[in-house]
Parts: structure tokens; sequence; C-alpha cells
């Protein structure tokens, strides 16, 4: 059992060490905010997300996330990473694009990137704007139920 255990050990340090000399790291701010998780997936905010669609409901973004952030930065499924790392100002992701077949939310604290996370699906619908501040609201794009969530500053 032991043996089996420094094997996977050995495994995964050796993964680690080739991602490492790919050159696709984050920044050390972003690392240091996020402890080094890069992009992950947020299936707390994506079922609130979905359940908003789902009864065609409004909400404000802080609402229902539980940290904080002053800025948030929107993408969809195909956003390239230079196009992320020009918004934000700083490299978030370790692809040549953002792959996931849901939206990719980066948050900014003081400047910084706090935390980078998909949601699934893709439920959100930002008219071509990709910032959006504290204010942001969820409303649904339309009066049915299972409905796209426009995204609106108050």
């Amino acid at each position: 059992m032991r043996r089996g255990t420094v094997a996977a050990g050995v495994a995964v340090l050796l993964l680690c060490t080739a991602c490492a000399e790919t050159g696709n790291q984050v920044s050390e701010a972003y690392e240091a905010g996020v402890g080094g998780g890069g992009v992950t997936h947020d299936e707390a905010l994506s079922d609130d997300i979905r359940e908003l669609s789902r009864r065609g409901g409004t909400a404000k973004l802080a609402d229902l996330t539980d940290f904080a952030w002053e800025k948030v930065h929107v993408f969809s499924e195909g956003a390239s990473a230079r196009q992320v790392e020009r918004a934000v100002g700083e490299p978030v992701l370790g692809d040549k694009f953002y792959y996931d077949a849901g939206n990719l939310l980066v948050f900014e604290y003081n400047g910084k990137v706090s935390k980078a996370g998909s949601v699934l699906p893709d439920l959100l619908v930002t008219d071509g704007r990709r910032s959006w501040g504290p204010g942001t609201v969820l409303k649904p794009q339309t009066r049915s139920r299972n409905t796209l969530l426009r995204l609106s500053e108050e």
C-alpha cells in the first residue's frame, strides 16, 4: 500500500514539474491571491445561477458569492488567454483558450485577481461587455422560466 502511495506522489510531482516547464503559469499576484488554484469550477455559484434561470428570478451577483470582490470579468467558452489577460491585467488561464462550456468569472479585489471560477452551463448574457462592478444584477432575459440571465449594473 505504501509503495502505491509513493508512486502516486512521484507521478504528481513529475506532472507538476512538466507543467511548470511549459511556461503556462499564472502571475505571482494571482498565485498568492488564490493559492495557485487557477480556474476552479464554482459549484455553489453554478447552482444558484441555474436556479435563478429555472425560476426566472433576479439577484445581485454579490449576494450569490461568499467572498469580497470589487470587479468581475465575464467570458464565454472560446475566450483566448490573451483576451482574458488584456481585460484582467494579468495571466489567468493555463491554456491558450477557455474551453469549459460555461462562463468564466474572474473576480478582482484591491486591483488583483482574487478568484477565477467557471460556472456551468453558459447562462449569462453580457452584450459584449467584459467587466462589471459590485452592483451587478442578474435579470431574466425573457419572462419565461429556464431563461438566460442578462447582467446589468444598478
